[in-house]
C-alpha cells in the first residue's frame, strides 16, 4: 500500500488530537506520522 502525503496529516491531526493513537494506525503510516508530529513539535 502506498503512503499518501495528505492521510499523513490527516492521521496525526488525529494523534494529536486523542481521537487516534499511533499504534490503531495502519503500520504504514506509523512511522510517517511519527516524523511528521516529531517536526510539528520541533517548529514550536
Amino acid at each position: 500500500m502506498e503512503v499518501k502525503a495528505y492521510m499523513v496529516h490527516a492521521y496525526a491531526m488525529l494523534v494529536k488530537g486523542g481521537r487516534r493513537t499511533i499504534e490503531s494506525l495502519p503500520p504504514e503510516y506509523q512511522a510517517p506520522v511519527t516524523e511528521y508530529l516529531a517536526e510539528l513539535d520541533n517548529q514550536v
